[in-house]
């Protein structure tokens, strides 16, 4: 009886187009949107090599342009490539936008831009450290010229990095992921809409399918028990479909550890499916009042927890602590970022348990405010 039960929930929740719309397709076409927005901002290959001009002149010796070839982006990419131009054909060539900017070397570096932008800041940092590393060693000549022959030309030149990979799994940080967990968390959220709908399917006094249910000859607890169980297969394969996309098409990093991305998802639907329940039974309101207040929670969690601003995520968390840890959509946000950051999982288990007693609260407040309804006709 069960069984059938179940089964003939998910058929009629399967006619739902709206909720399957808003579980199903809505995340999916939000993300590909987030993708298109932020998908490479944090990508070393947003910068390509630079085509630049070195004016012909009698000034310009090989060390100079040496020191543009030698630079690179990566092993195999080089930052710019140096055409030896006369000043006519260079200034047509960057009227032509084939390349970004010129540098003339007379007496002192002279730099031409058309435009603004990242390629010419570039290009005036390397003339600017050029230029003063030159006048370095031209001081130090004249002071004191044995300096050369105790290294300190190598010092002076040698370039260095004191910024290191730090002991993160060789992950770094990446706020663009926030964007993406906080999706998902508002998609767990979503459920709020199938646990609130099956609360009102149940209920005589909320609608005419529960009053035909409340009269029917069924066990009232196993008849709530499959209806929800159908909504979290709904929902929770519509969180599944959301992680497979963003993780198989979009290529967004979750991890390797899938048995906790699970964990996060099934509690995550879980709470969004009994807040729904909840809500349902708790405030006395008009039914349309009450699917937007379950509105504004879901898309306002999903805003606090960095889903239209990363930083509001950051001012939450230094100024008012209090609301991540009563959001749902903040901790499977936090929850997820953390399991794909962090080495240890003490954070990740520690939203996993607050996310499990928002839910345990919800669920005993529904059960009491359901088994005490009654109703003196229907």
């Amino acid at each position: 009886m069960f069984i059938q039960l179940y089964k003939t929930r998910i058929k009629c929740l399967l006619k739902n187009k709206e909720s399957i719309f808003w579980s199903f397709g809505f995340p999916i076409l939000l993300s590909i949107f987030f993708s298109m927005a932020f998908g490479n901002l944090t990508s070393q290959d947003t910068i390509d090599t630079i085509p630049i001009a070195v004016i012909k002149s009698e000034n310009v010796n090989d060390s100079f342009i040496d020191v543009l070839n030698s630079m690179e982006i990566t092993d195999d990419k080089k930052l710019f490539q140096v055409g030896i131009e006369s000043k006519e054909s260079a200034m047509e060539l960057m009227n032509q936008g084939k390349i970004k900017g010129i540098i003339e070397y007379e007496s002192d570096l002279t730099l031409y831009f058309n435009e603004n932008g990242i390629e010419q800041s570039i290009i005036k940092t390397i003339a600017d450290s050029y230029l003063q590393k030159s006048k370095t060693l031209m001081n130090i000549a004249t002071i004191n010229p044995d300096a050369f022959n105790q290294g300190l030309l190598e010092e002076i030149v040698q370039q260095r990095d004191f910024i290191v990979n730090g002991g993160t799994g060789q992950k770094n940080p990446d706020f663009t992921l926030i964007y993406f967990y906080s999706l998902i968390a508002m998609t767990c959220m979503f459920g709020c809409n199938w646990g609130f709908r099956e609360m009102i399917d149940i209920q005589a006094d909320q609608s005419a399918i529960g009053a035909r249910i409340n009269v029917a000859p069924t066990n009232k607890f196993k008849l709530l028990l499959s209806n929800l169980l159908a909504a979290f297969t709904m929902h929770f394969s519509s969180i599944l479909l959301l992680f497979a996309f963003l993780n198989n098409i979009l290529k967004v990093q979750f991890g390797d550890d899938l048995g906790l991305i699970i964990l996060i998802s099934i509690v995550g639907s879980l709470c969004g499916i009994s807040f729904g329940a909840f809500v349902c039974v708790t405030f006395k309101i008009n039914v349309k009042v009450r699917e937007v207040m379950l509105t504004a929670v879901s898309i306002g969690g999903g805003f606090l927890a960095g889903m239209m601003n990363v930083d509001i995520k950051y001012l939450i968390a230094t100024k008012a602590p209090i609301i991540g840890y009563i959001n749902p959509s903040s901790l499977i946000t936090d929850a997820l970022y953390s399991l794909y950051y962090y080495e240890t999982n003490e954070r990740v288990f520690l939203n996993i348990g607050l996310l499990s007693v928002l839910t345990i609260i919800f669920v005993v407040v529904t059960f009491i405010k359901i088994r005490r309804r009654e109703y003196a006709s229907l």
